[in-house]
């Protein structure tokens, strides 16, 4: 299902392998990938998550906050951007 995805969106507020499994395989396909991360978690987000240019992070408190970080990621990748501009 990963490699048949458009896109990818991933929850990573808690350190999970099978997560970040998933997010490389999706890197290394160039899939477009967001990620949501609650600002409130127990663990920091993970260097490797925050650094990596070839995906997208939204910062929330409250999931309901995502939602026009959604709808800019989809946007752009309409208009053929392959993921938000900071």
């Amino acid at each position: 299902w990963l490699l048949q995805a458009d896109v990818v969106i991933a929850e990573v507020s808690t350190p999970s392998l099978g997560v970040g499994y998933e997010i490389g395989r999706a890197v290394e396909a160039g899939k477009p990938i967001l990620c949501l991360y609650n600002s409130h978690a127990d663990f920091e987000l993970s260097a490797l998550i925050s650094g990596c240019t070839d995906l997208d992070i939204i910062l929330y408190n409250h999931l309901s906050e995502t939602y026009p970080g959604i709808e800019k990621f989809f946007r752009s990748i309409e208009q053929g951007a392959g993921g938000m501009e900071s």
